[in-house]
């Protein structure tokens, strides 16, 4: 009886234990998927804000310059306040828009949803 125990115990992996390691395994790829996405998107807001705010100083450059006038993009690299290279738009597509009201130049764009003027948009302001 001895025998036959220790045979069993040599045969390999049950089916049982293969479908948990499947199942493990697959579970800590959907984690490192899912962990992966988050840091995607945390970095799509994080460069899409750099943008704005290297968009916004360039702005706040021109108005010391100008005692008028809100700038576009076009005047602000003609000037070349803002680099040829630097993004119009956010990590999304959606365009940069530059407003003058009041003494605050605001540097905005519509996020991840797409929508202006909601929560997520992107902002920079002063």
């Amino acid at each position: 009886m001895n025998r036959a125990h220790s045979r069993s115990r040599s045969r390999g992996v049950t089916p049982v234990a293969a479908a948990l390691a499947v199942l493990v395994v697959g579970a800590g790829a959907s984690c490192v998927w899912w962990l992966g996405g988050l840091s995607g998107a945390r970095s799509d807001q994080t460069s899409s804000q750099a943008d704005a705010a290297q968009i916004q100083s360039a702005a706040n450059a021109f108005r010391a310059q100008h005692a008028s006038g809100c700038p576009t993009f076009s005047s602000l690299r003609q000037e070349e306040l803002l680099n040829r290279n630097a993004r119009s738009d956010d990590a999304w597509g959606n365009r940069f828009r530059i407003s003058c009201e009041g003494g605050e130049i605001a540097v905005t764009s519509a996020g991840p949803d797409n929508k202006p003027n909601t929560a997520d948009d992107v902002r920079a302001s002063r």
